[in-house]
């Protein structure tokens, strides 16, 4: 017999919830089910619980005044002196035959005391994410959620360092040895279940994850204003009266020994749904490569799932799923373990491979889909497939105007060397996988020419990014009106690298201090070098930002203008996109991307990309007294980008799934369990552990610098000669 105790308090929907899962479960177990009203305020609540009392199928016993959840449950846990309990919480719901798996579970083993189920908000045992409040999955319920445990986790099971209070299964025998909860402690809960697992502990009783069985937990519904405050207050107590207690969980925290089970789950939904898998293929180096890639998987949400590959230390990559909310993740070393990672991604049923970057990966990543026997594609968002520069700029950080073979060669070969020394076998080698892939994707026109240049045979389709829709209507462009006396300011969006047009920006803030230019710079974002240094009324610097933040951020800039100094063939340029959904004038470089994309907009302007600082800032004070000064538009350009492209409409490709056998349920276990870390986590705790010791020293010498170089140049020649000798350990003579 087992007692089910479910202690009810507020949440009229969540209660019924519940108890209508409890009742619709089937189970071979012999149970009764106790309802507790502590003296609910809600007039509604009371009333559905004395209506269901009545059919007979539960017992409903109410407080007379409000206890608590610690003395209510002690109160259901004394109604049956034989019986085993479970506590669920009145915001559960329940599925299948879940009673009769925690009861397995139970008398697995004559030591285990209490069995907890996964759930999607139980610390611990929280799937998919670990120790985090989840919500269910898109397009999941507790009952399908359940269905996916019951099947592929089986009698499986794993030891925790203390039970979770949604849903505990309590054994009479354990119950008995250790006493109730520790209602004068612990007051209106949070913090008894652990109080009593540590003393069940210590009298011999294990604590259990039934990984098979599956409860749907809300939290937080009964004592959502309180519960910060008490569950400080419950670890509190717990750390003074069990000082090895923390240390247990953190134990358990860094083994994670349930990993293997909840990604078990994330491969059957992957494999069990009707969605077509696609691999992508990327690097880890964020950027505009990363957004697109978000956004694609984002934009196949409905069509597909999306797992993806991308370098991570040491010849080992990484496997994840990343649709938002999840956490699937896997590591193989690309020599070692490669047929590893080709079975996992058979048994996953990849129907296609997507490559969006090559940089950092190991060659074999090429042949993974000939291996695996499905078609591919490939996105360009650089030119790392025509030089190993990546951005077709020269040492010098500026476009290199694409040279021969012979100036190619001599450019990679300048120490430190990039990738081949040789620029036509690098070139050969993509050449041929750019002609066996399906498509190759650009977001540019611009892209197109550059790529159909040096890969005459490969199947170039223009896809602009997916961040401006095709029916998406951009809004017209309006000056701000300038004052005769005023500045005209002048906005810089992004992280400012070299090929970016950092030190563009910085010598036209210069010259413009100097000659006192009525020019200000405004830089929203960051540079790769220090600009300070200059008054706030020629340059402004605001840091970094957030995409989200962005749009919002020019608009408090108030912009007369938005420049782009971009000294490199940009593919497509996220931080122009969102220009163009402001309505502020736009400068633009002639080269790459940017032409096309303003081509027909008022208030746009399209400059030589290699114009000096001295050329910039005459075209900034022409262009305000011109057209700002007298509001008026400059002549639209009309480099049109092609208005058929392609839309993904015919991208995803759909096969016949074969079933998994039995034998593939083990394979998939045995490679989840082998590569669910990273093979060398003691020498990647110790790097990270080296830069928590270096990142402040390092600001410490950026700080410490320019201050030594101040007092450098204060001082005589004499005393820094006799500084320098004095640093040397040695006097001049």
């Amino acid at each position: 017999m087992v007692h089910i105790i479910i202690p009810v308090y507020r949440g009229i929907a969540e209660t019924r919830q519940c108890i209508e899962s409890v009742l619709r479960a089937g189970n071979s177990l012999d149970h009764r089910i106790t309802i507790i009203d502590d003296c609910s305020p809600d007039p509604e609540l009371t009333d559905y619980l004395i209506e269901l009392s009545k059919g007979g199928m539960v017992q409903l016993l109410r407080n007379e005044q409000n206890l608590g959840f610690v003395a209510t449950v002690n109160r259901g846990m004394e109604l049956d002196p034989n019986a085993d309990v479970i506590l669920l919480n009145s915001d559960t719901e329940v599925a299948g035959d879940w009673l009769d798996r925690l009861h397995r579970c139970a008398y697995s083993a004559p030591d285990v005391g209490t069995v907890t189920p996964f759930s999607n908000n139980a610390t611990i045992c929280s799937y998919p994410k670990f120790c985090e409040d989840n919500t269910l999955p898109e397009g999941w319920d507790a009952a399908k959620l359940d269905a996916i445990f019951h099947q592929v986790n089986s009698g499986k099971s794993v030891e925790i360092p203390t039970a979770v209070g949604f849903c505990m299964y309590i054994k009479r025998a354990c119950l008995n040895a250790v006493g109730l909860f520790d209602t004068e402690t612990f007051g209106k809960g949070y913090g008894e279940e652990n109080d009593f697992c540590m003393r069940a502990r210590r009298r011999g009783w294990r604590h259990i994850l039934c990984a098979d069985t599956f409860v749907y937990h809300a939290g937080g519904v009964s004592f959502a204003e309180t519960q910060n405050v008490r569950k400080e207050n419950a670890m509190s107590i717990l750390r003074r009266r069990y000082p090895h207690y923390m240390p247990l969980v953190s134990w358990h925290l860094k083994k994670d020994p349930a990993r293997s089970y909840r990604l078990m789950v994330d491969f059957m939904r992957i494999r069990v749904g009707r969605r077509p898998v696609i691999l992508f293929v990327t690097h880890r180096r964020g950027g505009g490569t990363e957004r697109h890639v978000r956004e694609l998987s984002m934009h196949l949400d409905h069509a597909a799932e999306v797992l993806m590959l991308r370098p991570y230390l040491w010849g080992v990559i990484t496997l994840e799923w990343i649709r938002p909310g999840e956490r699937f993740q896997l590591y193989f070393h690309m020599d070692r373990d490669y047929q590893a990672l080709l079975s996992f991604l058979r048994l996953a049923r990849i129907g296609q491979v997507h490559f969006h970057h090559l940089f950092g990966h190991n060659i074999k990543i090429r042949n993974i889909p000939e291996d695996i026997g499905v078609p591919f594609d490939f996105t360009v968002h650089d030119y790392y497939a025509i030089c190993p520069r990546i951005s077709l700029t020269s040492i010098n950080y500026r476009y290199c105007g694409e040279p021969d073979l012979q100036q190619c060669n001599a450019c990679l070969n300048i120490k430190p060397r990039v990738g081949s020394a040789n620029i036509q076998n690098w070139r050969d080698e993509n050449r041929t996988m750019f002609n066996k892939a399906m498509h190759v994707f650009v977001p540019s026109e611009d892209a197109a020419r550059r790529i159909r240049t040096y890969f005459n045979d490969a199947k170039v389709v223009l896809a602009p990014h997916l961040d401006i829709g095709p029916e998406s209507t951009l809004p017209t462009p309006k000056a701000l009106p300038l004052s005769t006396n005023e500045r005209l300011r002048i906005v810089v969006i992004g992280a400012m690298s070299q090929i970016k047009g950092a030190d563009i920006l910085d010598r036209c803030a210069i010259l413009a201090n100097q000659y006192n230019l009525p020019l200000q710079f405004h830089l929203i974002g960051y540079a790769y070098k220090d600009m300070a240094g200059l008054p706030a009324e020629v340059l402004s610097i605001h840091g970094e930002y957030e995409d989200v933040d962005l749009q919002q951020l020019i608009l408090d800039s108030r912009p007369h203008v938005i420049w782009f100094p971009a000294q490199w063939p940009e593919t497509y340029s996220y931080t122009l996109s969102t220009a163009l959904m402001s309505e502020f004038p736009i400068i633009v470089p002639n080269i790459g991307a940017f032409t096309e994309r303003v081509s027909q907009r008022p208030w746009s302007w399209v400059c030589r990309w290699d114009c000096s600082a001295v050329e910039w800032n005459e075209f900034f004070v022409r262009v305000r007294e011109a057209n700002f000064l007298a509001n008026v538009s400059p002549a639209v350009t009309n480099d049109a980008q092609s208005s058929t492209y392609y839309r993904y409409q015919d991208y995803v490709r759909t096969g016949k799934c074969a079933a998994l056998a039995e034998g593939d349920l083990s394979v998939v276990r045995h490679l989840l369990v082998a590569y669910c870390r990273p093979p060398f986590k003691l020498l990647e705790r110790m790097l990270l552990d080296l830069r928590v010791i270096l990142n402040p020293l390092l600001r410490l010498v950026k700080i410490i610098v320019p201050v030594v170089r101040k007092i450098g140049k204060i001082l005589s020649p004499y005393n820094r000669k006799m500084i320098k000798a004095w640093l040397a350990g040695r006097w001049p003579s």
